[in-house]
């Protein structure tokens, strides 16, 4: 099953480069918002084993995956994180697909990612703000899902 998967995800990933839409959609959509996910824990240019289950987790929630298919794609985004040259293929797949309410699903998704080892580098942050841009999140939505994910931790004061 994961061979096939990673068989799959392969041949994804030869369509994106050469900007060809092939494959089946909904498994473009959850790659591109794994590596949207893993952008943001790479950020500060530490990987820690919270933000790697924050991944596992939100992959689980936003695409009802089964842990074997989550397992999976994590490893693909983390190998494939490396190669990324550009996000905006990945970026362009989730526009096209996901309405407000599930950017912003993704966006808290972003956030605690970023807040699994309670240390919000200033890097992180500025990639979730610059995806958010690129989303077309309002700035309040990404202030409010700031504050859902980080609580208190999220004032300043």
């Amino acid at each position: 099953m994961i061979e096939q998967l990673r068989s799959h995800w392969q041949r994804l990933l030869g369509a994106e480069r050469s900007d060809r839409a092939e494959g089946d959609p909904e498994q473009r959509l959850q790659r591109a918002a794994a590596a949207l996910i893993m952008e943001v824990c790479r950020a500060d240019f530490e990987l820690h084993a919270e933000e790697l289950e924050s991944v596992r987790a939100s992959l689980i929630e936003l695409f009802r995956l089964d842990g074997d298919t989550a397992d999976a794609l994590l490893e693909i985004a983390q190998e494939e994180s490396d190669a990324l040259i550009s996000i905006h293929p990945m970026v362009r797949e989730v526009n096209a697909a996901f309405n407000a309410e599930q950017k912003a699903d993704i966006l808290r998704a972003l956030w605690r990612a970023a807040w699994a080892n309670r240390d919000l580098h200033k890097r992180q942050e500025a990639v979730i703000r610059h995806l958010a841009d690129l989303l077309y999140v309002p700035h309040a939505t990404f202030i409010r899902t700031k504050h859902e994910v980080l609580g208190d931790a999220a004032d300043p004061d």
